[in-house]
């Protein structure tokens, strides 16, 4: 499997929300991506290792293509004396895009996920394409304060159908919230995938697996025969 591909676009001066989202969904609307293979896939990032601290009372913004018409963003701003605040969004043109979280007291929250979570089967806020990982000392529904990984869960559909991925965070803890982007992947429309995953298992695998699985059954069967 090749390797898409990876266009990011940094910026310094500080942003507000409704310039961020209108910058990404137009940012979306020209992505371009490899094309779409016969089979479904899923699509690896590479190695990314972007680190996200911006100088004093600044923002630093900066977007990544997934299919062709989605990208997700991240940002992370310095207000003073070392406190920050670092925030993801999913966008889609002429679609719809979330990312896996949920609300609390009309505030939007980015859920942290661990390595190997399925994707698809994690709970999305759709409600908001934009959320706060973590704000200066945090507040009690914040999951990214503490230095350490995480995942990101992303979905999005620009009009073939749902597809998800995720995004690998590492956190430098609070109150300044500066984290790195270390990689991140998608899988196509039907393609289920997990918080880690970088590629489709190949089919040799799966029967080897399952061959595996049987002789196991098997050889329990006849272990329990042997000590009727």
């Amino acid at each position: 499997m090749n390797t898409k591909s990876i266009r990011a676009k940094r910026k310094s001066a500080f942003i507000k929300s409704s310039r961020w989202i209108g910058y990404a969904t137009a940012g979306a609307a020209t992505a371009v991506g490899a094309a779409a293979t016969a089979e479904a896939d899923i699509h690896y990032s590479g190695p990314i290792n972007q680190h996200f601290d911006a100088a004093s009372s600044s923002q630093i913004v900066a977007y990544f293509n997934l299919a062709p018409g989605a990208s997700f963003g991240l940002a992370q701003t310095s207000f003073f004396s070392g406190i920050g605040a670092a925030r993801a969004g999913v966008f889609a043109s002429g679609g719809t895009a979330a990312f896996a979280g949920f609300s609390a007291s009309g505030f939007p929250y980015v859920s942290k996920l661990a390595s190997g979570v399925n994707i698809n089967g994690a709970n999305f806020n759709a409600a908001y394409p934009v959320g706060t990982l973590a704000f200066a000392y945090g507040y009690a529904n914040s999951q990214w304060l503490a230095p350490g990984t995480g995942f990101i869960g992303l979905r999005f559909n620009t009009g073939s159908g749902t597809e998800y991925g995720w995004a690998r965070v590492t956190m430098d803890g609070s109150p300044g919230n500066t984290f790195t982007l270390v990689d991140y992947a998608y899988g196509d429309v039907g393609q289920s995938i997990n918080a880690g995953q970088t590629a489709v298992p190949e089919p040799g695998s799966l029967a080897l697996l399952a061959l595996g699985g049987a002789g196991l059954v098997a050889w329990r069967k006849r272990r329990k025969m042997m000590a009727a």
